[in-house]
């Protein structure tokens, strides 16, 4: 839904160390995957500051605080075009990626507790049915039982009827 939501086509692939991206209109072809001094390969990020909201960046995955080298480098050209206040109007509206996912995630959390609430309700009426089920067996199995001893009266009654017409 990012892609539809955004309006952003957005492809990652690795070709011979190249790396392509591409974003709406804006094509940015990497020559070589960075990899900070730590050794490893940088992430993809996206700032969210006010002087560049939304423009993407390498950096390293672990910040300077937790022990990382602190590698840098811009991968969306600049937004000096980009008045500040529609930057920040921006992600204020909440049309950032991040914002959407929030709230997405928070739908999905409501979705998932309402699913929960009616899981409960329906095993509570399937225990109530089964409940029932069970008393209706009962009742089935005690009318078969009357029944089983009026045909045995019968019987008896048969005998005895036919052990007295023959004497």
């Amino acid at each position: 839904f990012l892609s539809s939501s955004l309006n952003i086509q957005v492809s990652l692939f690795f070709s011979k160390s190249i790396l392509f991206y591409q974003m709406s209109q804006i094509s940015v072809n990497i020559e070589e995957v960075d990899i900070c001094k730590c050794g490893y390969y940088c992430r993809l990020k996206t700032s969210r500051t006010p002087l560049n909201p939304g423009r993407r960046f390498f950096g390293c995955k672990s910040s300077k605080e937790n022990g990382g080298c602190g590698y840098f480098r811009w991968i969306d050209p600049s937004l000096e075009n980009v008045d500040e206040s529609s930057s920040m109007n921006r992600l204020i509206d909440g049309q950032n990626p991040i914002d959407r996912l929030k709230r997405k995630v928070k739908e999905l959390e409501e979705e998932k507790d309402s699913l929960k609430f009616q899981l409960n309700e329906s095993e509570v009426k399937l225990m109530v049915l089964n409940k029932k089920l069970k008393e209706v067996k009962l009742q089935r199995d005690w009318e078969n039982v009357k029944f089983n001893r009026v045909v045995i009266v019968f019987l008896c009654l048969l005998t005895i009827k036919w052990f007295f017409d023959i004497l």
